[in-house]
């Protein structure tokens, strides 16, 4: 799972006008001074912890048709079990992807922003929860001029977690690419006392990723989404979770 030393830098994204958000004080120096150090440091820590993991990835066989003409897609993970969502699109790097992310536009977004580009992942500056239409609106034309496979969060940066919330759809039917669904398992861990309860997995232990067939989604907008469609997509992403422990078992059973 792990990617080389020197990621190559993500397709930088055009500045968007977005009207007149709220003023904001402007960034104190010693963030601007630290930020980039500190996010290089982040992505040497985080690319040595991932490659400690023993990986085992199933499903991608259902990926192959994309990759193969080169056509980007919406990978979507439960906010719990992002953190191998990340490490699994890096992979993907050398067979075309350009994987991206949504970050937040505030300050405190910004440190992400850079680990993220550390990383060789494009961020797309924006917030669900305060700027829904803008941040819809930058991951579009993100998805149409950087070629980009956003990793989406469908139950959001606040939850409530494991409920999918009708964005990823919307975005979705407007740029005409399927959602994959992902998730992962693994044979030791911490869930961290956050909102969603953060799945980390410890060092050197077992991870399976688990990777759904893509859904195709009809180009047809509606102000909201029809119930039948949200719970569709919810259930694909817990079954691609229950899977991913099935196969952990599985691979537990085997080793000992």
């Amino acid at each position: 799972m792990a990617a080389s030393q020197l990621d190559p830098e993500p397709p930088a994204l055009p500045e968007r006008d977005r009207g007149a958000p709220r003023a904001q004080k402007p960034m104190p120096w010693w963030r601007t001074a630290l930020f980039p150090r500190f996010a290089w440091f982040l992505a040497q820590v985080l690319r040595l912890y991932w490659a400690t993991l023993r990986v085992r990835v199933h499903g991608e066989e259902h990926l192959e048709p994309l990759l193969e003409r080169g056509e980007r897609f919406i990978p979507c993970v439960w906010h719990q079990r992002q953190i191998m969502g990340v490490a699994y699109l890096r992979r993907l790097r050398r067979r075309g992807v350009v994987p991206g992310a949504l970050v937040s536009p505030s300050k405190d977004g910004e440190l992400g922003a850079r680990l993220l580009a550390k990383l060789g992942v494009t961020a797309v500056r924006g917030s669900g929860r305060r700027s829904g239409a803008l941040a819809m609106r930058d991951m579009y034309l993100a998805i149409k001029e950087a070629n980009l496979s956003p990793l989406i969060a469908p139950d959001g940066s606040t939850g409530p977690p494991h409920e999918f919330k009708p964005g990823a759809i919307m975005l979705a039917r407007l740029s005409g690419s399927p959602v994959v669904p992902i998730s992962f398992a693994c044979s030791s861990g911490v869930k961290l006392r956050t909102w969603d309860r953060l799945l980390v997995p410890f060092p050197f232990s077992r991870v399976v990723v688990e990777v759904g067939e893509p859904i195709e989604l009809d180009p047809i907008m509606a102000m909201t989404e029809s119930p039948e469609t949200v719970d569709r997509m919810g259930a694909a992403l817990t079954a691609v979770e229950a899977a991913a422990e099935a196969r952990l078992g599985r691979v537990a059973s085997s080793a000992d």
